[in-house]
């Protein structure tokens, strides 16, 4: 970046640098995947935490002498505990910031994921779960606060889909571990495990995940330059920042001075339409796919099949929903949240087989994948964009809130499916019933869809205009044509104005005076002339 321009009338005045547009020129870099890397891990770790307790449910049964209630309750508090811990970690990420509260959340259900092997009374594990189960639930909507906030808006659903793969495959993962470990180690090894592998991901955590340079912005501490000036120089070796840099969001959509979160300000503007809306859908979504975890293994045995067989379907489940997660994301990212429909469209029908008619063995695994897969492709897509319609200022909290609620369902969901199978209407009975929750999705993100389209595209979570060069484009129209001075985030560099003039003077009563972005080898940014050399 170039020191600020002289002028005539005074000293220089420090430059002023928007992040949101750098952050959406920039390109795949590998300071970009080392962060979604990071975030895919510590996904991954609370997806086996969090998971691990169904694959060792039977030992715990036999161990602590537990009735079916007891064990349920056991799922039920954990889930409970994510409800209070997801609200309580989102506010502290917009408070404190997205790294040192995801930092914590990781220590914590590893601390008590230890904790939790070492119980020797059903008191003790009914505590220590809903503990683990409060940090645990801070985790996904951090990551994806953090995620978006570097993510260019035309990959933002993709990249937070790809650490919510790490979710699912960390979830799937429990069952290998645990046929591995707990033959020769006993149950309790898979907690120990999963607790010091958590711990052990502090590492990469502390050195190398950055904290929200947008966040730093938005809160305006007075260290804030400097640490974000630091963050761009590791993330991007090649930019020069000056010391007196001053960096401001640059998002559409700014935080109102003083004025502090409630829950009524994620019904404020548009997103008093979008909202409600992704509270439904996500409540549907987690009822049916927490019905389907905790009942599918149970029902595949009833329907004849081996625990070995069983769980191999299962396992085939998860990888078909992981690779369908990723393929809804660049629907989502190109054409809208409306895409995503598809997804319980195909899980409604899948379910209404099921349900409606008697499949042999063959068709029945083809079935049940299928249903599985376009089930977890859906429930991906709608995490995927929880957080993508909240400034920065609230994207935390308005992604722990949707989780948070959801969380409503996941409990209403096995409840449901246990209360179904009691009152003899069968696993086909079921398998109907809850054919009813991808319906009503299917009708709520058709509603989604069209409320996206009807928002401006200077708002959160509005269509992206286009790719990189377009997005170029559009910041250059709000700067002046500047002379090539440093070196960008994706391989561009910052000028100074050609002429010499202070910017903030071509901008007068403009908050920003943005630099624009041109090429690394003295090219200008799109839409701009090359200055002629001045004599």
């Amino acid at each position: 970046m170039s020191s600020a321009p002289s002028s005539p009338d005074g000293p220089a005045s420090p430059p002023v640098v928007e992040l949101a547009p750098l952050i959406e020129k920039q390109q795949g870099r590998r300071a970009w995947y080392r962060v979604f890397g990071i975030c895919c891990l510590i996904t991954f770790l609370d997806g086996f935490d969090f998971q691990i307790l169904s694959f060792t449910a039977t030992y715990l049964k036999g161990d602590f002498g537990l009735s079916d209630t007891q064990l349920g309750t056991l799922g039920t508090v954990g889930l409970f505990g994510t409800l209070v811990g997801g609200l309580c970690m989102g506010y502290l990420g917009d408070r404190i910031g997205r790294k040192p509260s995801i930092a914590m959340c990781v220590a914590g259900f590893g601390v008590f994921m230890m904790a939790f092997a070492l119980a020797d009374t059903y008191a003790h594990l009914f505590v220590l779960r809903f503990v683990s189960g409060f940090f645990l639930a801070g985790v996904l909507p951090l990551s994806w606060a953090l995620t978006a906030e570097y993510a260019p808006k035309r990959f933002r659903v993709t990249a937070i889909s790809v650490i919510m793969v790490g979710y699912t495959l960390g979830g799937a993962a429990g069952g290998p571990v645990s046929n591995l470990m707990v033959p020769g180690y006993g149950w309790s090894s898979v907690f120990v495990a999963g607790g010091v592998c958590s711990l052990l991901a502090l590492v990469p955590v502390m050195l190398f995940l950055p904290e929200s340079v947008k966040f730093l912005a938005q809160r305006g501490r007075p260290d804030a330059d400097r640490r974000i000036a630091q963050i761009l120089t590791r993330l991007w070796p090649g930019q020069a920042v000056e010391p007196a840099t001053h960096f401001v969001p640059g998002d559409p959509q700014p935080a109102a001075p003083g004025r502090k979160f409630t829950p009524v300000t994620l019904f404020r503007g548009s997103l008093a339409r979008i909202t409600p809306l992704l509270w439904t859908v996500y409540v549907c979504s987690s009822a049916l796919i927490y019905f389907m975890v905790f009942w599918t293994p149970l029902i595949n045995e009833r329907m004849g099949f081996s625990v070995s067989s069983a769980a191999l379907i299962a396992a085939a489940a998860s990888v078909a929903g992981a690779c369908a997660q990723l393929a809804i994301s660049r629907f989502v990212d190109r054409k809208g949240v409306g895409s995503i429909l598809w997804m319980p469209l195909m899980a409604t029908a899948a379910m209404l087989t099921l349900g409606l008619g008697a499949p042999g063995p063959v068709l029945y695994i083809c079935v049940i994948i299928s249903a599985k897969m376009f089930i977890n492709g859906g429930h991906g897509g709608i995490t995927s964009i929880a957080g993508t319609f909240y400034p920065t200022a609230i994207r935390a909290n308005g992604a722990a809130w949707a989780s948070s609620v959801a969380k409503v369902g996941a409990m209403v969901g096995p409840w449901l499916g246990g209360v179904l199978l009691d009152a003899g209407l069968g696993t086909s009975g079921a398998f109907t019933v809850f054919a009813l929750c991808p319906a009503v999705m299917v009708v709520v993100l058709l509603a989604m869809g069209r409320a996206q389209k009807s928002l401006s595209p200077d708002t959160e979570g509005a269509l992206a205009s286009g790719g990189p060069e377009g997005d170029a484009a559009a910041f250059a129209d709000v700067a002046t044509a500047r002379v090539d001075d440093g070196d960008g985030p994706d391989g561009t560099r910052l000028a100074k104005d050609a002429g010499g003039a202070d910017p903030a003077a071509d901008h007068t009563g403009s908050a920003t005076a943005a630099p624009v972005l041109t090429g690394g080898h003295g090219d200008t940014a799109p839409g701009r002339q090359k200055p002629e050399p001045q004599p």
